[in-house]
């Protein structure tokens, strides 16, 4: 029987393999793909964002928040440093985010298969799980693959990540085997994605960046920074933030305000200070240095303000409504973007179905869960993979040597 079987081999089987092995476990990884860590390479464009400065849990999205401080005080950003410069990969801080010194994906992928072949896990590809069982005998749990093979371990980490970016082999396997074993699922939904608008203005906007605030009044959130225009909708860094909250709900309006650094009251006063100084030309060229020229018609239009009409005869309603516009433009939501763009996953176990910060399973005293596959996420700039690698260090500590 093997001591430890880590399904999934991204980042958080990885951690979770390695711990167990440093804590004197025999163990065997199993990864449905043809190689280790395809995701670890495709992150941050591959560079690799594999933490943060500021870790708190208001960085992390989950239905039982509460739960997130003991995991992430165990697995520190003093924590951080000394686990990736113990396996050899120095880091460097850029704008609070956490990179491999060498600015390359690969370098973490290296340190961690070294670290493996000296631990001597085996690690069988091509092995996709497809049943999780708990043995008659109440002692381990039987694992089968897709290949007919059946392994029995005293412990299992599951850690097959969520359903984002199903083209590097993630497709939600875990929710469907921790299920097996008697976990709930919240239904996974994608986050960190652009957003599908309803407008009419789209293919003349796409490819635009912006600096913008934008806001779901219903979420209570709001985020401030470049955003970008695609041909489906909305995309950038701020956006992505905003999706980390939607999960399953629908029937949503972003909120975009142009003009966020300013008050609503002040903006119309610096409108009406400009078109009376501009009061010669037509309201086209009268917004041109002040907002980017691809902007303009589609501004104009939804605001019921021909680009043609002379600016002395847009002062009063016509200036009201470009103002109003520009601090506060509406978009309904038509839907998040897909699997295949999301960085991550909303939903999945709820972390109240395990211990922490053990991450023990309270269905099954021989499973631990890691990873995407827990209901846990960040926002963007390192904290999902921190969550990978940090969830997953723990589950395969505990795991290998028990623990409440």
């Amino acid at each position: 029987m093997i001591d430890v079987l880590v399904v999934g081999g991204g980042a958080a089987g990885l951690s979770a393999a390695i711990a167990a092995a440093r804590a004197g476990a025999m163990v065997l990884v199993l990864e449905k793909r043809d190689r280790l860590g395809k995701k670890i390479l495709a992150s941050g464009n591959g560079r690799c964002n594999l933490s943060n400065l500021c870790l708190s849990p208001s960085h992390f999205i989950s239905h039982d928040p509460a739960l997130l401080a003991p995991i992430l005080e165990r697995f520190s950003v003093r924590h951080t440093y000394a686990y990736w410069r113990e396996l050899g990969l120095e880091l460097i801080a850029e704008d609070g985010r956490l990179y491999p010194r060498t600015m390359q994906a690969k370098s973490v992928l290296e340190v961690l298969s070294h670290e493996l072949t000296r631990l001597k896990v085996q690690v069988s590809l091509n092995s996709p799980v497809t049943a999780i069982d708990a043995l008659s005998s109440g002692q381990g749990l039987e694992v089968r693959t897709h290949g007919g093979l059946s392994f029995r371990a005293r412990a299992v980490v599951l850690a097959t990540g969520g359903k984002a970016a199903p083209q590097l082999g993630c497709s939600g396997d875990g929710h469907m085997l921790a299920a097996m074993i008697g976990h709930s699922v919240i239904p996974p939904a994608p986050a960190l994605v652009g957003l599908r608008l309803a407008s009419p203005y789209l293919k003349l906007l796409s490819g635009l960046r912006l600096q913008a605030r934008v806001s779901i009044p219903p979420l209570a959130k709001e985020e401030a920074g470049e955003i970008i225009f695609t041909d489906y909708g909305i995309s950038g860094i701020p956006v992505f933030d905003l999706t980390a909250y939607i999960g399953n709900r629908e029937s949503l309006t972003l909120h975009l305000c142009i003009a966020e650094q300013v008050s609503h009251a002040e903006l119309y006063t610096f409108l009406q200070d400009r078109f009376e100084r501009l009061s010669h030309k037509t309201m086209h060229d009268a917004l041109q240095g002040y907002i980017p020229t691809k902007l303009i018609v589609p501004l104009l239009r939804e605001a019921e303000i021909p680009p043609a009409l002379p600016v002395h005869k847009a002062m009063g309603g016509p200036l009201t409504r470009l103002a109003s516009l520009l601090w506060d433009w509406t978009f309904p939501i038509m839907g998040l973007n897909t699997w295949e763009q999301a960085q991550t996953t909303w939903g999945g176990v709820p972390l109240c179905e395990v211990s922490v910060p053990s991450l023990r399973s309270k269905i099954h005293p021989g499973l631990t869960l890691a990873g995407e596959v827990l209901d846990v996420h960040g926002k963007c700039g390192g904290y999902n993979l921190h969550w990978a690698f940090a969830s997953g260090k723990l589950a395969g500590e505990s795991a290998a040597i028990g623990g409440p």
